[in-house]
């Protein structure tokens, strides 16, 4: 029987930050423990129910994913019916001991694991919170009715607090990349060009609208990856402000026969003994003043609570329009615009019209023209 040795346990922390390590890991303690399949189960509670929300296997078991799919993960498999019960932090346990199964049960599950290629299972599973588990799941061969061993009972009890820790930092390191898409996927969408820079001026991250003005920018662009200007002046003023030599974090590029480019440095909060980012990593927030925003009359209309006209006026307003060129553009007397006007103004309870223009410029209603 196999043992827990350095390889073993090297190869269940390697898994941690790449799903090919775990199929890796699962080729490994299929072989070890001579069984017709291993998987690592992500299961997560739906109703009364766990089911797997991620799923790893071995490379034999792989290729019979349709077959054993077919039932074994599926609502028709008791195990996933068990009851869920108090909080058990750790549990090794088999289809044979498990005392969740009625007799019926248990005959269900062993004809249906036969039906889809494989035999009786045994587990060692890891509670994350009471929603939340993860498994490693060992199926014998179809036929072979063995409850799972002591000798492989020690194994997993062997493998039990390495595998609680490598649980722990899979669940963790899969949250910050949860996180870490959800703030790239807001970035995306915000009306200001971010980018994620170093003292070297080379780029880590930047979101769509900068890429868009980096593409096209005649002031400031990429070049072999670092942010580049097109004056040598505006480059070291540049380099000052990444570098924190500036006496504002603020700074104003280009001018002259150049368009005015905006930027705004923030170096991001340091967290104890961690160095994920460069130490001198700062985000930068880049504007084209001279750029029009648009605003959607739809998003405005849906914000404030207005008609479609007045959501068609109060954007043309925050445009840089004025109640004129509205009423000209609409073929409307500049009487009725302003009637209009009057609506808005008491709807979205701004006093003025430089009032409304600012409640509406600080709504999410605009994006990049």
């Amino acid at each position: 029987m196999a043992t827990l040795d350095d390889q073993l346990i090297a190869m269940l922390y390697g898994a941690v930050d790449c799903d090919q390590r775990w199929v890796d890991l699962m080729n490994m303690l299929r072989q070890r423990f001579g069984v017709e399949s291993v998987a690592a189960q992500y299961l997560v509670a739906t109703h009364n129910d766990l089911m797997p929300l991620w799923c790893s296997r071995d490379s034999v078991s792989q290729s019979r994913a349709a077959l054993h799919d077919s039932w074994a993960n599926s609502l028709a498999n008791p195990r996933f019916r068990r009851p869920i019960g108090p909080a058990r932090d750790m549990e090794i346990d088999s289809d044979h001991r498990s005392v969740d199964y009625s007799p019926q049960d248990r005959r269900a599950l062993f004809d249906g694991l036969a039906r889809c290629g494989l035999g009786p299972a045994f587990w060692i599973s890891q509670q994350i919170d009471p929603e939340r588990h993860f498994t490693l799941i060992f199926h014998r061969a179809p036929g072979d009715a063995r409850d799972m061993e002591a000798s492989e009972h020690t194994l997993l009890q062997a493998m039990a607090p390495h595998f609680g820790q490598v649980v722990r930092l899979w669940e963790r390191l899969a949250a910050a990349e949860a996180h870490t898409r959800l703030v790239e996927q807001a970035g995306e969408g915000m009306m200001t060009a971010l980018v994620a820079c170093d003292g070297g001026l080379r780029t880590h991250w930047l979101n769509a609208h900068a890429r868009h003005l980096l593409d096209n920018g005649d002031v400031l662009g990429l070049h072999r990856g670092r942010l580049a200007c097109a004056l040598r002046a505006d480059q070291e003023r540049l380099a000052a402000l990444v570098e924190g030599r500036s006496d504002r974090p603020v700074v104003a590029l280009g001018g002259g026969d150049l368009p005015i480019v905006h930027l705004r440095v923030q170096a991001p909060s340091a967290v104890a003994g961690r160095f994920a980012l460069h130490r001198d990593t700062v985000l930068l927030a880049i504007t084209r003043p001279d750029r029009a925003l648009r605003y959607d009359p739809q998003d405005i209309a849906q914000l404030f609570g207005l008609t479609t006209t007045e959501a068609a006026l109060a954007a043309s307003l925050a445009a840089g329009a004025s109640v004129c060129d509205f009423a000209e553009a609409r073929g409307v007397a500049e009487g009725t615009a302003r009637l209009h006007l009057k609506r808005v103004l008491a709807k979205t309870g701004a006093g003025r019209q430089s009032e409304l223009v600012r409640r509406i410029c600080l709504s999410v209603a605009g994006r990049p023209a």
